[in-house]
């Protein structure tokens, strides 16, 4: 990666404020009252942001949705003007913060190639010798020749992902666009954003992937509410937003003694228990994709560091952890079972724990809610982002499903060995390669 002092992205103290009306009837009562009576309330999206870039430097942005970082970048890119502050971005600057890309959508992929690369200052027959390139990375085939209108969401993204690298931007500023199409070619991307880095573009990366973050930015900002909460190391920055939104919907506080829990929403404790709790943030499973016959029965669901009782999202080989299960007042269950999932990005199992394959039913009490602990020593798995799919059965004569969570609990793999980098699904000891010359 090539990197100098020069600084390629400036923002100073950048605020956004839109005005929200209920409907376009306030929109027109307030344009054309007499005494400017306001009918709209103020939106604040950004509020005195400041950063800066050097030429080499990979920025992402982190936040929930409503956060403010589509804003950010639309104003980076000069598609949106602020409210107050300035910025500034040196050289050509390419942006792919919306599916149409800036597409004509009656012209077909080809006339909307010329079209947008006279936009940036090519001449027809420079873009002319660029369309085979294009085209070849777009993997559009025959559709290159159709009108944009009648192209999915994934030949979308394909072809203006191509047709931004193909400009040669000195900036690129990339939303989350790349959730769309299947996986190959995401990977194809992030090969071409990583050939971006190395050759010293200064490049903006706004995802929810927590990897993609860690992997490819050399800085990092997590924006909650339209302000900068942290700015930082990539790392750090993404393991305590991890951590914040594991924590900040519902904390549960669990008296060890009496084996009571209160509950308490939006880290409010309420009716705290008198003897000090143990302090342990669940999620709330209420609205995550489930399924079964007693739907409800797992409430919540959380993980800790058996050493040190504390919660985590972050995982390393060899590492106690207790995944805990709070469940409602259940009915008699003939042969209750416990089962754990941990799946892999494409939710592809990596290894199943199963109560009754291990001799350890678990004990249900029907007249009160339950805690259920599973503790294990974290295997040896590569790096990347993972999921933990939860659920309790009743093993009669076939397997009946009461309650099972899909990606109850959201972790990262990350591991400083290189060994846990290779994209595989686990990692083996012990190799010994040897060379015979014969």
């Amino acid at each position: 990666m090539k990197t100098t002092d020069e600084i390629i992205i400036y923002a100073n103290s950048l605020s956004k404020i839109y005005k929200l009306y209920n409907s376009k009837r306030d929109f027109i009562k307030e344009a054309f009252h007499p005494l400017r009576k306001l009918y709209h309330k103020k939106f604040h999206a950004l509020k005195d942001i400041s950063i800066s870039l050097k030429k080499g430097e990979v920025l992402g942005i982190i936040g929930k949705n409503g956060s403010g970082k589509s804003t950010l970048l639309k104003i980076l890119a000069s598609i949106v003007t602020p409210s107050s502050g300035e910025y500034s971005c040196k050289g050509r600057v390419t942006a792919l913060l919306e599916l149409s890309g800036g597409f004509n959508r009656e012209l077909t992929g080809i006339q909307n190639i010329i079209f947008l690369g006279g936009i940036y200052g090519f001449s027809r027959v420079e873009m002319t010798n660029k369309i085979k390139q294009i085209l070849d990375f777009a993997e559009i085939g025959e559709y290159a020749s159709q009108p944009i209108k009648s192209y999915s969401s994934g030949m979308y993204m394909r072809l203006a992902f191509s047709l931004a690298i193909h400009i040669e931007p000195d900036v690129l500023i990339v939303d989350e666009i790349l959730a769309v199409g299947d996986a190959r070619f995401k990977q194809k991307c992030l090969r071409k954003i990583t050939e971006f880095k190395d050759d010293g573009k200064t490049i903006v990366l706004c995802s929810h992937s927590m990897e993609t973050i860690k992997q490819f930015c050399t800085k990092a900002i997590w924006l909650n509410e339209g302000k900068i909460v942290e700015e930082g190391l990539p790392n750090s920055v993404t393991d305590h937003y991890n951590a914040f939104m594991v924590s900040h919907e519902n904390t549960v506080f669990i008296d060890e003694i009496s084996n009571k829990s209160v509950i308490s929403s939006n880290n409010k404790e309420t009716n705290k228990t008198p003897n000090k709790p143990t302090e342990i943030f669940w999620q709330d499973v209420s609205k995550l994709d489930s399924f079964g016959t007693g739907m409800n029965t797992i409430k919540y669901a959380g993980i800790i560091n058996i050493n040190t009782t504390k919660n985590i999202s972050t995982l390393k080989t060899n590492e106690n952890i207790r995944i805990l299960l709070h469940l409602a007042k259940t009915k008699m269950l003939k042969r209750p079972a416990i089962h754990l999932s941990l799946n892999n990005h494409l939710g592809i199992p990596v290894f199943k724990i199963n109560s009754n394959i291990y001799k350890q039913p678990p004990r249900l009490n029907t007249n009160s809610e339950t805690i259920i602990s599973i503790d294990f020593i974290f295997p040896k798995i590569a790096n990347g982002k993972y999921s933990f799919s939860l659920g309790i059965l009743s093993l009669i004569d076939e397997r009946e499903y009461i309650h099972w969570v899909n990606d109850a609990l959201l972790i990262q793999v990350s591991n400083p060995d290189i060994r846990y980098k290779v994209g595989s699904q686990i990692v083996i000891d012990n190799v010994k390669i040897q060379t015979t010359i014969v």
